[in-house]
Parts: C-alpha cells; sequence; structure tokens
C-alpha cells in the first residue's frame, strides 16, 4: 500500500519525536552507587553523572528520615564515597552546578541494612577521614575526635596487626580510649611516649634515639623493623617495607591528605608492574583512592617515599625483640659474652644465663653473632652518615664483646647502651659463641668475694700487661682459659686476664646462671 504525503510527513514527524525523546531521557543527571546492597559500616561509592557539559561543581546532602546527616558546599568531585554508620534509608541529593544561576539537582535512595564486620587483620588499612570516626572521642578533655587529631593511634593499630597481635585492644577506638592522655593541645600526640607505653602492654620495642641515616634504615627494615614516623608536621605514618632496589620506604597513611598537602621537596610515587616507580601528581592516582565528601579529605592509602627523605625527617621504630631466651622476648640486656650474657625478659629481672641459650629472632641466622672488640684505642661508635654517635663521646673499650646486628665488608652495626651504631671492623673481630661446658667463678681478694678495692683486669697473660678494666671482689666470671697463672675469663662484658690469686673459681663446671652477687 502506497503512503500519500500526508502520512510521510506524520511519519517523519513521529520518528524524530521518538529520537527526540531517547536523547532527552539518556541526558537525564543520576546518581549511580555500589556496591548495589551496601551494608553499613561499608564504604560507598557514588557517582554523580550530570544532565549536560559545563558542570563545573558538585554539593552533597545525605539525609533519612531522621533528619540531615550532611550538608556540603561545592566541590569538584563527581565521584566521591562516604560510610553509613547505621542502617537506614539514605537519600542521597547532589546538586550540580554549571554557573551562578544555573543548577540541576538528582537524587537517589540508597538502602543500607545490615552490618560488615570490623575493620581489622594484618593488611587492614584505615581511612581516617571517612566519617566513620568523627563521633569517635580520642581526648574528651580537648574535645578532639579520632578522625581530627588520631593518626598516631591508626598508626599504632597499623603496626601492631601488621605484627600479628588480633583482638579488640588493637582496635583504634580502644586505642584512642586507652592512650587519651598522650594528646597534648597545640602539640597532637606525644609519639614517643605513646610508643614506648604501648610497647610495655603489647611487647614491642622502640628507641629514643630516631634512625637518621639511609645506611641505617635499611638495616633495620632488612631486620623486619617498622617504622612509626613524623612524614610531615604534624602527621603520623606507617612505614613498613623497603622496596627491592632499595630506594622507596613503603608508607602506609590513613589520612593521606595531610601528606599531600604539606610535603615539600619530596614525591608520593607508586610501583608499576614492572617494578618501576612513577610519582603521582595527585592522590588520586594512587590505586585504592577514595574521596569523602562529608569529610572532604582523601581515605587511607599505601604508597612509595624516597628513602632519602625519610631518613631526613627520622624515624622512631617500632620492633618485635631481637633476642629471645627459651621462646620469651628479651626486653633488655647489660652485655653481651660467648659464654654469659646478661639479659631481662618481658616481666622478670635481668638474669645472667648462657649465651648459647639465646636465639636471634631477626632476619637471618638464629644464633646472635658477637664481636670483641681489639683496637688498641677501643672502638668508636659512629652513625650511619660516619660521624660519632651523639650523646656517646668515649670509645667502646679494648676486650668489650658486643652483639652484632648487621656485618658489612668494612664495619659492623651494633647496639650499644641505649643507642646503636657502626665500628670498624679494623677495630672488632667476630668471635663464636661457646657450645661447650664452662667453669664459673667470682673475683676475690685475699680469697674474699666482697669489698670495694678493684682487681685490674689486663690486656695479656702478664702482670705488667696494659690495664683494660677493673672488676670489684664478687664480680661473677666465666673461665676461657689459662695462661700459667692468669686465667682467660669474661665478667660483665668484658674479655681479659686476671691472676689467679684474684679468682675463686666453683667446684665444677655450671652454666653460670646461679652467681649472681657483685653485679
Amino acid at each position: 500500500m502506497k503512503m500519500n504525503r500526508f502520512g510521510k510527513l506524520l511519519l517523519c514527524l513521529a520518528v524524530l519525536l521518538l529520537v527526540l525523546a531517547g536523547a532527552t531521557a539518556a541526558a537525564e543527571a543520576a546518581i549511580t552507587f555500589s556496591p548495589e546492597n551496601p551494608k553499613a559500616g561499608e564504604y560507598i561509592d557514588v557517582t554523580v553523572e550530570p544532565e549536560r557539559e559545563g558542570a563545573v561543581a558538585v554539593r552533597y546532602t545525605l539525609s533519612t528520615k531522621s533528619g540531615t546527616v550532611f550538608k556540603g558546599e561545592d566541590c569538584t568531585h563527581f565521584t566521591a564515597s562516604f560510610r553509613p554508620r547505621e542502617q537506614a534509608n539514605y537519600t542521597l541529593t547532589a546538586t550540580i552546578v554549571y554557573g551562578k544561576k544555573d543548577t540541576e539537582t538528582v537524587s537517589v535512595t540508597i538502602p543500607v541494612s545490615g552490618s560488615v564486620p570490623v575493620q581489622e587483620g594484618e593488611d587492614v588499612l584505615y581511612s581516617q577521614k571517612d566519617g566513620w570516626w568523627h563521633n569517635k572521642t580520642y581526648s574528651k578533655k580537648h574535645h578532639r575526635s579520632l578522625e581530627k587529631a588520631g593518626c598516631a593511634i591508626f598508626t599504632l593499630s597499623h603496626v601492631l596487626q601488621r605484627m600479628g597481635v588480633t583482638g579488640e585492644d588493637v582496635l583504634p577506638d580502644k586505642l584512642a580510649e586507652r592512650y587519651s592522655g598522650m594528646y597534648i593541645e597545640g602539640r597532637g600526640t606525644d609519639n614517643e611516649r605513646l610508643l614506648f607505653t604501648a610497647g610495655d602492654r603489647f611487647g614491642f620495642q622502640t628507641h629514643q634515639d630516631l634512625i637518621e641515616s639511609e645506611k641505617e634504615l635499611t638495616t633495620w627494615f632488612k631486620q623486619g623493623c617498622r617504622f612509626s614516623f613524623m612524614i610531615v608536621i604534624g602527621h603520623i605514618a606507617l612505614a613498613d617495607g623497603l622496596s627491592e632496589d632499595g630506594t622507596k620506604v613503603h608508607v602506609v597513611d590513613s589520612a593521606p591528605g595531610a601528606t599531600w598537602e604539606r610535603i615539600k621537596k619530596a614525591s608520593l610515587y607508586i610501583q608499576k608492574e614492572d617494578g618501576t616507580f612513577t610519582a603521582v601528581t595527585s592522590p588520586e592516582e594512587i590505586p585504592g583512592c577514595r574521596w569523602f565528601f562529608e569529610s572532604g579529605e582523601y581515605g587511607g592509602l599505601e604508597y612509595w617515599l624516597d628513602l632519602s627523605y625519610c631518613a631526613k625527617q627520622g624515624m622512631r621504630p617500632v620492633r618485635q625483640a631481637w633476642l629471645q631466651l627459651n621462646g620469651q622476648p628479651v626486653t633488655s640486656f647489660e652485655y653481651a659474652g660467648s659464654l654469659m650474657s646478661k639479659v631481662a625478659v618481658s616481666g622478670g629481672e635481668s638474669q645472667r644465663v648462657n649465651t648459647r641459650d639465646l636465639t636471634w629472632t631477626t632476619n637471618g641466622s638464629d644464633t646472635p653473632q658477637l664481636a670483641l672488640v681489639t683496637g688498641k684505642k677501643g672502638a668508636a661508635l659512629l652513625d650511619g652518615n660516619g660521624k660519632k654517635k651523639a650523646g656517646i663521646s668515649k670509645a667502646i673499650p679494648y676486650g668489650t664483646m658486643v652483639f652484632v646486628l648487621e656485618t658489612t665488608d668494612k664495619q659492623f652495626y651494633i647496639p650499644w647502651r641505649d643507642s646503636f651504631g657502626y665500628i670498624s671492623r679494623d677495630a672488632a673481630e667476630l668471635i663464636s659463641i661457646s657450645e661447650d661446658s664452662f667453669r664459673t667463678g667470682l673475683v676475690s681478694l685475699n680469697g674474699r668475694t666482697a669489698g670495694t678495692a678493684p682487681i685490674t683486669v689486663r690486656k695479656e697473660p702478664s702482670a705488667k700487661a696494659k690495664s683494660i678494666g677493673e672488676w670489684k671482689p664478687g664480680t661473677p666470671v666465666a673461665v676461657l682459659g689459662q695462661d700459667g697463672e692468669f686465667y682467660l675469663v669474661e665478667g660483665k662484658g668484658l674479655r681479659g686476664w686476671i691472676n689467679n690469686k684474684y679468682l675463686t673459681l666453683e667446684g665444677a663446671e655450671n652454666d653460670g646462671q646461679k652467681i649472681d652477687k657483685g653485679e
């Protein structure tokens, strides 16, 4: 059947109307969200799709039947996130701005039912600014929330969980309750005091000295250490690993917006699939980045920084005990020896033990390494930059035995007193830990093991040999050998020779654990 001109015209108009209707429908503003069936405590990602080109800003409003949850200002984030704190039907309204008086509004209902499990685990990444922590109190006295001032607390939680500590006590809100007194108005959290206090409770160790050289940081990372450090002024983050090429430090940051805004003369990096690194020009280039409209901040992120930058900042170590005695962590030691060492285990007093009973928990050998200072003038303790260690002006005396954390071609890295540093291999040599039984005794004068008159310890088995130290009567020693009238002994971390008339031996070989007088 043929169609007349009028029919053809009507058909064309109908087709045009259908096309226009379809185009109009397709161009309507919309909000999409995921996941499809979200739960309380879950991250909800939203995308605002403007009706037409030229949108310059968007303004978010979130509400429930109980009232307004959040009402924001104009922003440029058309993709954003929020974390609902309770079950409800949420209405999210987006006001899209094209010009001063040119706006449009679109809304969507987001039903939230059920709750997700608590965020926790060895790979947990907290977002300090996701809105969840807005009403979680940190310092009640100073009216500070975890969202506002909790970076050191989030970092502590990240550290503990990555060290394998589990349970409710290591969650950020519980840590905030316990350590609220660490917050100082105008200064923020006293991170040093926080770590020392938490270390006593959770069984990790930290140190007063910051690690400030690339060389030392590399050593500590190799030993499995982590760091809670001031990444920028006023903000604390976690450093928990070193790149294979040794140039970059892996960072876990609960509030990266603070880092991004304040960092100077440094870049944030991401690692590509081929293992190389590239600097980012925005946090949004970092995988997993979310921007939360309730706080106007980015969520927690993991990224990389230059090792050189971290060293300049100074980093406070957080580590598990490097030594164990019968499975118990050694919290401190007074001295080291190839036969006997004096250590303290968690919750106990110092005790002298067979060094062979100590085990090393760091990467590498299970047996502790020891070095004996043999330099004529002792061994100078140096920092990673080759300078004398601050606060330690005197050389480590000849005959002193020290634990060794790392050996390089030219140096030993050692703990000494309350510090760490390098000594030259020209001034010390590695010694073996004895696996044999040995005799013990007490330093004595005229057969008496009490008194204050010092007994000279000598460099060689001769009365004319150079003095390398002194022991008081009653000092317990372990016997290594004998040369004529002189015994080679170890006591209080020093190895040297004393005349046999100044030594009262035990009747038989023993483990040296029962003679604690004189110390």
